[in-house]
């Protein structure tokens, strides 16, 4: 078991405690890798800080979205809005928070939380941080 900063989603993600095995030399985590994306997806939804460009084209990812399918579920009025949110990497997307909140409850929809909408909009999406950091997946979502 060990430590590992994870980074082939596109962005730093701590797994913690996590069974590892030895590939050329190399230690490597020893997880599912749709479990992760999918415990990833769900832990962004109620990450305490604002989405980084890098999070936002995992998001759009994951749900196999383009673009265009992006601004249109965000009402927005073309994938050229949307487009300069992810290219910022590890940069904050700059979206406003009401669109940002709008995206997180729809991912929630998405992933069949809908259930938790109303915690979501009166607390957890509340005030959130303008930093980053690693996003920590616990071991039992990875596993």
């Amino acid at each position: 078991m060990a430590n590992i900063v994870f980074k082939e989603l596109g962005f730093p993600v701590l797994l913690a405690d996590v069974p590892v095995v030895e590939i050329r030399g190399e230690q490597v985590p020893d997880v599912n890798l749709k479990a992760l994306q999918d415990a990833v997806f769900t832990l962004l939804l109620t990450k305490p800080s604002r989405l980084t460009g890098a999070e936002v084209r995992f998001i759009r990812k994951h749900l196999r979205l383009r673009q265009a399918d992006l601004a249109q579920v965000l009402n927005m009025a073309n994938h050229s809005v949307v487009s300069p949110w992810a290219s910022g990497e590890d940069a904050l997307t700059g979206m406003d928070d009401n669109t940002e909140v709008l995206l997180r409850l729809w991912m929630a929809a998405k992933c069949g939380r809908a259930h938790q909408l109303v915690d979501l909009l009166e607390s957890r999406l509340k005030n959130l941080e303008a930093v980053g950091g690693v996003l920590e997946v616990p071991t039992h979502h990875a596993a």
